[in-house]
């Protein structure tokens, strides 16, 4: 208790010294800090509740690209089955999509949410932060996919709480009317629960069974295991389950989709709960990638806060030679001044912890915006037992890494020295200052290391923001019309085609007439390949149907798509007879790498011929770095609703198109009125916001980097200065035997430049090799790039000199009458 005490009167007499530790200390702890509880909650613990590892998602087996089994949904004769098996399960949770829609003045809005077992909730360990959940009364029975037995009650969640709701606590109660039914609120989900897909469900409604029409797997199912059952006892169980409704149900699982295109015909698949949140598709690989380099980055900045620290506490050791020589001389042992320092390290380590909690706090809450809306979550990113344990051990950490040597240099004092030497001014020893600039060389390559990474970013950005995505997207809007809802699209296809047809065909005529539009187009884009068989080849080839307008609704015209080889469409070219289509460069490339593929054939599966016409350039409309399909296009008209966007109107206008949204909407509603609402996508908006993630992380990057040199040009100008103001008669000596000023200069410089020097060389190296681990995350750019290490050694050769000039200059202006009076 009295080290403590006299450590904390040792603080309170420096309060320059301890807030400068302090807040480095801070800023390294509360940052790491941060950035861990963000990782602890999205990545290493995403699932709440106890024993998390036994819950499991069961799906059936669904195609991919090249027949690799794929994880999928499930039927509800699947679910059904399942649910009997209560020998494994001691829990089943289900849900599947639900769409609210209610008729508004102009359109019809559509609402969507998730229909989901009564025990949804109460899985998951989570508590409204208004009102209830469900209770097992107030499930409803499902009549089909859309349509309710009776009124029931919802949750909401938190967005649409407040979009709809403003927010207000009067919410419980309340009931929205849609599909023909009353749903009244119960309770309010907070603003982290995000399940099962992102920002997508803003309700949730209990039902009693899943959609009796379900075939297509569109069923998600998770289980809670029983104690002492294994996954591989599960998976044996679920395939003698498939082998049953092989047998039962032979029209709906054993037919050629699962043949031939779900992997090896019908079967189940088990994945942990956890995969939800780190390996789907919705950007969580790269939030991965993005966070642990962040936490990778801050550690660096922790490095050298801690070299920067330790710099601090050694200098005003050596300055408490005097004090600590004569506690040694009335007979405080080697381990009695060690265990003082130390505690004054302790105690300065728990200040800075202290305050790097705040800087947590505020630090997650900036952190928090990477996540992208589209990851699911349930967990809401706070500072649990594990953030604060890893808090402890951070400060634990830097108190061994800054206090440990300084302490070991004072037990080691020599009384008979200190003491003759007091008021000298004489330096220190040789093996101590050697120590002190090996501390600053390292701060240099750590910072060499972080510059050299931001500068990579900072060029991948560039390279990115500057790629051509195969077409002009300035002004170009896509318009994206609701759903149809009324009977005259329903009737047998052909009927209904003809309708669209003609729907198309006026909004098109009406859009064209707006004034400022330059040009409309139309198109029709699927989300999965299709197999086709080309002409001389057995193996069949993934390829990507598209549809596009012809004449004056041409897509390419109004996207500005170059025709690289070819014809467009004309109106001889419409026609389920007709075969010719239009390609782009990727399919080109891959199906007939030896040359021109004008005029070449290709099958679909149900032996339908196609001809190549025209060969157009490749678009990327969603990400400046997206993998571009190999794709053909044939007119939009003649495609069947299979998935996929559209088809959608593209705008071309003289300038900013979302003046005209109003206009359009108001020609949509004159034309159709029974449709779900329409939306709207700038497309440079969205290329743009396509690279957020990179732009953020780049971001991230340049602040530590920042942060970083700015921590090592302090320690650089501090080690410099203090051996100004221990060499000051030295200096002075030196001056008044004739040395000028520009001699004393490049001395000084000529200290800091050999610490700068074996700093670079070192950074130089570790950067080569770690930089590496950013190749993921660049664009365009090679992580050993020449020109960001040589930007990063001249940025960091600026910075360290003028830390190095300071002193320099004070030292020259050493007066050599006033210096041989010093101390």
């Amino acid at each position: 208790m009295n080290d403590l005490k006299f450590a904390f009167r040792q603080l309170l007499k420096n309060p320059g010294f301890t807030a400068v530790v302090v807040l480095t200390l801070a800023l390294g702890i509360g940052a790491s800090t941060a950035i861990y509880s963000v990782v602890n909650t999205v990545i290493l613990n995403p699932v709440p509740g106890p024993e998390p590892d036994r819950l499991i998602e069961i799906g059936h087996r669904s195609h991919g690209n090249k027949d690799e089994p794929r994880f999928g949904g499930v039927t509800t004769r699947s679910l059904e089955a399942l649910k009997a098996k209560h020998e494994f399960f001691s829990d089943v949770v289900w849900m599947e999509d639900l769409a609210l829609e209610r008729k508004t003045d102009d359109f019809i809005e559509e609402i969507g949410g998730t229909m989901v077992s009564p025990n949804f909730f109460t899985q998951w360990d989570i508590k409204p932060i208004l009102g209830r959940t469900f209770s097992k009364d107030e499930a409803v029975r499902l009549i089909d996919y859309r349509s309710l037995e009776r009124d029931t009650v919802m949750v909401v969640s938190h967005s649409l709480w407040q979009s709809r709701f403003g927010g207000k606590v009067d919410v419980l109660g309340k009931t929205i009317e849609a599909n023909g039914r009353q749903f009244t609120i119960i309770g309010v989900m907070p603003p982290h629960f995000q399940f099962p897909s992102g920002a997508y469900p803003t309700f949730w409604v209990p039902v009693e069974n899943s959609n009796p029409q379900e075939e297509l797997g569109n069923i998600r199912m998770f289980v809670r295991l029983k104690p002492g059952v294994t996954v591989a006892q599960t998976q044996v169980m679920l395939d003698t389950v498939a082998q049953q409704l092989l047998l039962a149900y032979p029209s709906v699982y054993d037919t050629e989709w699962y043949k031939h295109k779900r992997g090896g015909g019908f079967g189940f698949l088990t994945r942990p709960l956890r995969h939800e949140f780190t390996q789907t598709p919705y950007g969580a690989q790269d939030l991965q990638r993005t966070l642990f380099g962040l936490l990778a980055a801050i550690g660096f900045v922790l490095l050298i806060a801690c070299v920067n620290v330790a710099n601090l506490m050694l200098a005003r050791t050596e300055r408490r030679q005097q004090e600590l020589a004569i506690r040694a001389a009335v007979g405080a042992g080697r381990s009695r001044l060690m265990r003082q320092l130390l505690t004054e390290s302790v105690l300065v380590a728990a200040f800075g912890a202290v305050t790097g909690l705040a800087v947590a706090f505020y630090g997650m809450k900036m952190l928090v915006l990477l996540i992208p809306e589209t990851i699911p979550r349930l967990r809401g990113v706070a500072m649990d037992e594990n953030a604060l344990a890893f808090t402890l051990l951070v400060s634990v950490g830097t108190t061994l890494a800054f206090g440990l040597v300084p302490a070991w240099s004072a037990s080691r004092i020599s009384v008979n020295h200190a003491l003759k030497q007091a008021g000298t001014g004489a330096t220190v020893g040789v093996g101590w200052r050697r120590y002190r600039s090996a501390l600053v060389a390292t701060e240099v390559a750590l910072s060499l290391v972080l510059l050299t990474g931001a500068g990579l970013m900072i060029q991948s950005v560039i390279r990115l923001l500057h790629v051509n995505p195969g077409f002009d997207p300035e002004n170009v809007l896509f318009v994206h019309p609701g759903l149809l809802r009324s009977q005259k699209y329903v009737p047998g296809y052909e009927q209904s085609k003809q309708s669209e047809n003609a729907l198309y065909a006026e909004l098109h005529e009406r859009f064209a007439a707006l004034p400022g539009v330059n040009a409309v187009g139309i198109s029709k884009i699927q989300f999965f390949q299709l197999g086709f068989t080309l002409d001389g080849r057995e193996e069949p080839f993934g390829l990507l149907p598209a549809g596009t307008g012809v004449g004056e609704s041409d897509l390419f015209r109004a996207m500005r798509i170059p025709l690289l080889a070819g014809r467009y469409f004309e109106k001889t070219d419409i026609g389920d007879k007709v075969g010719t289509v239009i390609i782009n460069e990727t399919m080109a490339r891959l199906c007939w790498p030896e040359g021109n593929a004008l005029y070449k054939k290709f099958r679909s599966e149900a032996g339908r011929v196609f001809e190549v016409i025209g060969v157009i350039g490749d678009a990327r409309i969603d990400r400046y770095d997206e993998k571009v399909e190999p794709t053909f296009y044939r007119p939009y008209y003649e495609q069947a609703w299979t998935g996929g966007r559209g088809p959608f109107f593209v705008l071309r206008t003289q300038r900013d198109p979302r003046a005209l949204i109003p206009a359009i909407r108001q020609e949509i509603r004159a034309v159709e009125p029974d449709m779900t609402t329409p939306w709207f996508q700038m497309v440079s908006q969205t290329l743009y916001d396509a690279t957020q993630a990179r732009r953020t992380y780049m971001l991230y990057l340049v602040i530590f980097a920042g942060v970083g040199l700015l921590l090592s040009a302090l320690g650089m100008y501090g080690v410099l200065a203090y051996s100004v103001s221990r060499r000051t008669r030295e200096i002075g000596v030196r001056m008044a035997m004739g040395a000028e000023r520009r001699h004393v200069l490049g001395l000084v410089i000529a200290e800091g430049a050999r610490l700068i020097a074996i700093g670079i060389l070192i950074g130089l190296v570790a950067a080569f090799w770690l930089m590496r681990l950013l190749r993921n995350q660049l664009f365009d750019v090679s992580p050993t790039d020449p020109g960001a290490f040589v930007a990063g050694v001249l940025f960091l050769l600026a910075v360290a000199l003028l830390a190095c000039w300071l002193p320099a200059c004070r030292a020259s202006k050493i007066d050599p009458m006033e210096a041989l009076r010093y101390e």
